[in-house]
């Protein structure tokens, strides 16, 4: 190792060792935080029993339409959304050529958290629906 590079390639060695908070961790620290039951949640995100309880493994990457939805029936404001897609390697994006996101940020950002509100405007625009 290079001398140079050692403190660079040190911090990649963390990084890629998974060290840290995981996606699921994440996930279930709202859960907590917002005194909510797990049949709460995944009721309100219109999530099947089963797939909330694949959740609960370590390593597991629910697609990004899941975890807004989980986000939504979290009510989740902006940051914290931005953060829970961010353990499971998503974002969101505020462009125009991106209606999906856009609709749900807006969405959070005026605290409509009720899945069926946000999907009727989706389906409007012909885009894919949260939780089905």
């Amino acid at each position: 190792m290079s001398s140079k590079f050692s403190w660079f390639e040190k911090n990649v060695e963390v990084a890629l060792e998974g060290r840290g908070t995981s996606f699921t961790e994440e996930l279930f620290r709202y859960i907590d935080q917002k005194g909510l039951k797990d049949t709460e949640v995944y009721k309100r995100a219109r999530i099947d029993r089963r797939q909330f309880s694949k959740m609960r493994k370590i390593g597991y990457r629910p697609s990004r339409p899941i975890i807004i939805a989980l986000a939504l029936a979290l009510e989740l404001d902006y940051a914290e959304t931005i953060s829970l897609l961010s353990y499971a390697g998503y974002t969101l994006s505020a462009s125009p050529s991106m209606p999906f996101d856009v609709i749900v940020i807006q969405a959070i950002q005026n605290q409509r958290y009720d899945i069926d509100e946000v999907n009727e405007l989706l389906g409007r625009y012909r885009l894919p629906l949260l939780g089905c």
